[in-house]
Order: C-alpha cells, then sequence, then structure tokens
C-alpha cells in the first residue's frame, strides 16, 4: 500500500456557481455537492481508503488547497477520485512520505532519509 495527497480546490464553474448563489442570498452548500461528499467512502473501490480530508480554516480563495490523503495499491484509485468530484473539485495527486508523528518514528524517518542510497547491480 502506498499513501497519496490529493491536494484539490473548486472548479472554475462550481466556484462561480457558489458565488452566484450567495449573491442571490442562499450561503448553504450545494446539497447535490454534499450527498456526493457523504456518498465517497461507500463508493471507493476495494483497496481504496481515505485516511483524512483537511481544508484550511476560514474557507478563503487565497488559502493554500485542500488536501485529502489516500492509501490504495493502485493508482487507478486516484482517478477514480477526480472523475467522482467531476465539475466541483479539481484534483493533483503525489505520492506521500511518511515523517512520522511522534519522535520515535521521526528518528526513524531522519536515520533512513541520512543513509547513503542503495546501489543496485
Amino acid at each position: 500500500m502506498s499513501t497519496y495527497l490529493g491536494y484539490y480546490r473548486p472548479t472554475a464553474t462550481y466556484r462561480e456557481a457558489n458565488e452566484t448563489r450567495a449573491r442571490q442570498g442562499d450561503t448553504t452548500l450545494d446539497p447535490k455537492f454534499a450527498q456526493i461528499v457523504v456518498d465517497l467512502p461507500l463508493k471507493l473501490p476495494a483497496g481504496c481508503s481515505i485516511l483524512g480530508s483537511f481544508a484550511p480554516a476560514g474557507g478563503s480563495p487565497d488559502n493554500p488547497p485542500n488536501v485529502m490523503i489516500i492509501e490504495t495499491s493502485d493508482t487507478a484509485h486516484l482517478g477514480f477520485i477526480s472523475n467522482y468530484y467531476a465539475g466541483y473539485l479539481q484534483f493533483q495527486w503525489f505520492p506521500a512520505t511518511s515523517v512520522g508523528a511522534n519522535k520515535n518514528q521521526r528518528e526513524e524517518w531522519r536515520q533512513a532519509a541520512a543513509a547513503p542510497p542503495a546501489v543496485t547491480r
């Protein structure tokens, strides 16, 4: 299994539609979008797991992108998620390296990062 970071933002079309709704006084979340967000975990391909999804507080378009963290052994699953949100969100996917959450894990990462690369023949 590998871990991937999916950085995402609303598509221009979806953002403009939300801005139009807000100008008309409707500041609620688009119900269709809200439902697909809720349904995604049930629709994921076997072997694909969401480890987390986070957004900067405030919701400003100037904020950094949101991020979804996925664990999978098949990169086609990343395409599935991107297509699932088509018209709403635009993703950029990157493989992730764990630095660790506690001191021991971070020390293991430091030692691995400092080790010379393995030579293959």
